[in-house]
């Protein structure tokens, strides 16, 4: 299932809404992504979606990956547990909520 995700975060790249991404995305393929995570310098996904849980419990629904300001990171949009959908920001590295970014209300950490 997790492996699913990843294939879908490598395909689903760079389908932002938001434009303060936009000026600075940088794509990837699906081989370089990979070489991301082999050589350390991103979490997998698996992994991401596993600490984030910690913050805004529930289920993913879609993921990308950019380069931001010269950092890796994933924007994930989760259903949370209360039903609602939350779109959040995190490191790709560290797997930390995006420094400056704010949680969305419906974010609750899983019990």
């Amino acid at each position: 299932m997790l492996n699913t995700a990843f294939r879908s975060l490598i395909a689903l790249m760079f389908c932002v809404s938001s434009t303060t991404f936009a000026t600075s995305l940088i794509e990837l393929e699906h081989n370089q992504a990979k070489d991301l995570v082999s050589a350390g310098k991103i979490l997998p996904l698996d992994i991401t979606l596993f600490q984030v849980q910690n913050f805004c419990a529930g289920k993913l629904l879609d993921a990308n990956l950019f380069q931001y300001q010269g950092h890796w990171v994933y924007e994930l949009k989760i259903k949370s547990t209360r039903g609602s959908r939350a779109a959040i920001i995190v490191d790709a590295s560290t797997g930390t909520l995006q420094p400056n970014s704010k949680l969305p209300s419906s974010c609750r950490p899983s019990e």
